[in-house]
């Protein structure tokens, strides 16, 4: 019994921390020119100009531990798409009143393009959901009909406490043209969506292929209170947190349910049998 109760024991302890640690960020992608389709795709013609407002739902990390700088990064292939321009949103605004540092990179050869934000100074962060960026895309004039990918998945976030935070989601389906086949995919440079974090510019930006532009920017802004609705949020209040502590938490719990079993249907040793010293010696 005392086996069972110190691994239902372990089993809480392992949910507890983990819980706290294995937050999320979530992204989710909306097509400004409402052409975008129920599968999230954006159908869009050759030679067209297209935005997409990029939404960022995170809830920081223990305590008040909130966001204070995140890098988003766009990936793409060149010879089909094209990021011209990166916008920052009102998302690094929410908590106190600070300042808000933005610096954007366009890398069109190598497919890349990011916008790094932070707040200076920190004060506790942002938390919630809201537009984190709205990217601005052209389609080549000559890219063929089919299906190509925008990726916001190597996007940074960045937490006062310096805790990783995973990102999730942020593929967004492109349909050129009458659509059809998958186009050809393209290899990025890992190393061209490395990002300083509140660094600020470097003196020695990496041009490695093609050309690349720097801008970098500074806003004062208030605190805002936006209210946190849609299938985001729906996912994170579902716990999609909390998948990999509950997962080893359950399996803890159930070997102490069955080691419990086993030994309730254990015979017990018989008991020896107590002769009596007078045994044997009645009259």
């Amino acid at each position: 019994m005392l086996v069972v109760t110190g691994l239902l024991f372990v089993g809480v302890t392992a949910i507890s921390p983990a819980a706290g640690a294995d937050q999320v960020a979530i992204l989710s992608t909306e097509d400004s020119d409402e052409d975008g389709d129920r599968n999230g795709a954006h159908h869009v013609e050759p030679g067209e100009e297209f935005t997409i407002d990029l939404t960022l739902y995170a809830e920081g990390g223990h305590g008040d531990d909130g966001v204070v700088a995140l890098a988003v990064i766009a990936q793409y292939h060149p010879d089909y798409l094209e990021v011209t321009d990166i916008e920052r949103g009102p998302w690094l605004e929410q908590g106190d009143t600070t300042d808000i540092t933005t610096e954007q990179t366009l890398a069109h050869d190598e497919g890349i393009a990011t916008l790094e934000q932070w707040r200076e100074p920190a004060a506790g962060g942002a938390t919630g959901m809201d537009t984190v960026a709205t990217v601005t895309v052209a389609v080549a004039p000559d890219a063929p009909d089919g299906e190509t990918t925008l990726e916001f998945g190597e996007t940074n976030i960045e937490l006062e406490s310096d805790w990783p935070v995973p990102v999730v989601g942020g593929s967004t389906p492109i349909v050129i043209g009458d659509g059809g086949a998958e186009l050809e995919s393209f290899e990025h440079d890992e190393s061209a969506a490395e990002s300083g974090l509140g660094d600020g510019p470097s003196d020695d930006e990496s041009q490695s292929g093609g050309e690349t532009d720097t801008d970098t920017d500074t806003d004062t802004d208030t605190t805002t209170d936006e209210e946190e609705t849609g299938f985001v949020s729906g996912l994170a209040s579902n716990g999609l947190a909390l998948v990999p502590a509950v997962a080893v938490g359950v399996g803890l719990i159930l070997l102490c349910a069955l080691l419990a079993v086993r030994l309730r249907d254990q015979p017990s040793s018989p008991r020896p049998v107590e002769h009596s010293a007078w045994e044997g010696n009645a009259f």
